[in-house]
């Protein structure tokens, strides 16, 4: 029986590898691995032998082999089993396919199978030392492909978007997945609270994406009287209402071509959405005031600070407009989750301010790094751009960085965040209503911290320094809790 090979003979050698190419060959005939484990090992190679696919599976997770020959017939086990199993595992592997069967029927479905090349026995010598030593360049080459494909889109991230400054693992993964999405014209949620970065994250896919070269048009849901917000998205005709002097095309018309990113889509009126979710059903729109619809092909990014699920279960968000918008979640994590980042932010934020290199004592990094920093990067560059008044001899110090904070929510140690949240005690050690305080922590869903905050604005009549004061806290930090217990301070007046 004749010799056959057919095998993707790279035009370009790689360099030779700075370690031994590790070869793994699967094979049952005794005779054979002898001979193929000699030759391999007289060109510098480490081979590892299985007689079945038992064995080549324990191999696998024994080793990470660059090349691995094997047979079609190992017995009663098909080879090229293994074969795909090993292309799936490992798609940079080289894999050469020998048999002593060499009809075109089985040359093809080993390819398809996932194989590089396939020889047919007995084997020659050197047919087999060249192939390998090919394959081992190949899995080089396939290497160094992928290593510059992520240094090309990290290159690409970077460039476009400097203000994404992270060496953190939590923005990390959150930029990974930005570069798997920006691909796919899939609707992307962006959830994350306020000063995350949510609108540099929906421009990078947005840049990243086909459509990167057209349109970014943006609409703040929250920031629109409800009346107006219909006009605005969907456009309106002249005359469709009082002041619609001209004919005015909405952002999703605008975006056509390209992306609309609507930020704060919580806050969209529960009218508005079903008409949003036909545009996105149909890519078609109606002004106000219209008769015909227009084609409007466009790619629909989203963000939110708020918890859409609960919004969706308490009537405020449409169930079907939420698993329409929300095909692809991204989740940003607070500032307070990527403390890491502090320092490379706060430098950036500086050098952006005409300050190079400001030095930060112990005392004041610490600080800062225990504070909740609730406005997130966007509070810290508004520091940053406060603190360069406060700076004294390029030194930023425990003094400069409390009058900032001053007027600013309270900071607080680690172990205060944890889990639990502690109102400090007054001075007295009591509360306005005489109750004593006790110093047990006060968990966040419990109804203790609301009765302490209505006892003292009950008592000094709606008066909300004098309540921060009686409870230890700073005006600003009472408000806080004023918003997130939806307390009405006016009741109390």
């Amino acid at each position: 029986m004749g010799r056959k090979e057919v095998a993707i003979d790279p035009t370009e050698r790689g360099a030779n590898p700075s370690s031994p190419l590790l070869v793994l060959v699967v094979e049952d005939d005794p005779t054979t691995i002898t001979l193929l484990s000699r030759l391999l090992d007289r060109e510098g190679c480490e081979v590892t032998t299985a007689r079945n696919l038992t064995e080549a599976a324990a191999a696998m997770s024994a080793v990470v082999p660059d090349v691995a020959v094997v047979d079609v017939y190992l017995g009663e086990e098909d080879g090229l089993t293994f074969v795909r199993q090993l292309r799936a595992r490992d798609p940079e592997i080289g894999i050469m396919v020998i048999s002593a069967e060499d009809t075109d029927t089985l040359v093809r479905k080993a390819i398809d199978s996932g194989a590089d090349n396939f020889l047919s026995k007995p084997i020659a010598p050197a047919a087999l030392t060249l192939t390998v030593r090919k394959l081992g360049e190949l899995r080089q080459r396939r290497r160094r492909a992928i290593e510059l494909e992520s240094q090309l889109k990290k290159s690409l991230l970077d460039t476009l978007f400097p203000e994404i400054v992270t060496h953190s693992d939590a923005m990390r993964a959150v930029l990974r997945l930005v570069e798997k999405v920006a691909p796919r014209d899939l609707t992307v949620l962006i959830c994350g609270e306020s000063g995350t970065g949510k609108d540099l994250v929906a421009r990078a896919i947005h840049q990243l994406s086909p459509r990167g070269g057209k349109n970014f048009v943006e609409l703040n849901c929250a920031a629109l009287p409800a009346s107006l917000v219909e006009s605005e998205l969907f456009g309106h005709e002249k005359g469709s209402f009082t002041g619609a002097v001209a004919s005015h095309a909405g952002k999703i018309e605008q975006a056509a071509g390209g992306t609309l990113f609507l930020d704060e889509i919580g806050d969209l009126p529960l009218e508005i959405q079903p008409k949003l979710l036909r545009a996105l059903q149909d890519k078609r729109i109606t002004r106000v005031g219209g008769k015909t619809s227009l084609e409007c092909d466009f790619r629909l990014l989203s963000a939110t600070n708020r918890d859409l699920v609960k919004d969706v279960k308490a009537g405020r968000f449409r169930e079907d407009l939420f698993y329409r918008i929300a095909v692809f979640p991204i989740n940003l994590p607070s500032l307070r989750d990527r403390i890491e980042d502090l320092d490379l932010l706060l430098a950036y934020f500086l050098k952006q301010e005409g300050l190079k290199a400001p030095r930060i004592t112990s005392g004041a990094r610490q600080l800062l790094r225990s504070y909740r920093w609730p406005g997130n990067v966007r509070e810290l560059k508004n520091f940053a751009q406060a603190v360069t008044l406060l700076i004294e001899d390029e030194f930023i110090g425990e003094e400069s960085v409390r009058s900032y904070f001053d007027t600013r929510l309270d900071v607080v140690s680690p172990e205060e965040e944890a889990n639990s949240l502690r109102l400090p005690a007054p001075a007295s050690g009591n509360l306005p209503n005489g109750k004593h305080r006790s110093s047990r922590p006060v968990r966040k869903i419990a109804e203790i911290e609301r009765e302490e905050i209505i006892n003292a604005l009950r008592y000094y009549q709606g008066r909300i320094g004098e309540a921060a004061q009686a409870l230890g806290i700073g005006r600003a930090t009472l408000y806080k809790y004023i918003k997130k217990h939806a307390i009405d301070a006016r009741a109390f007046g």
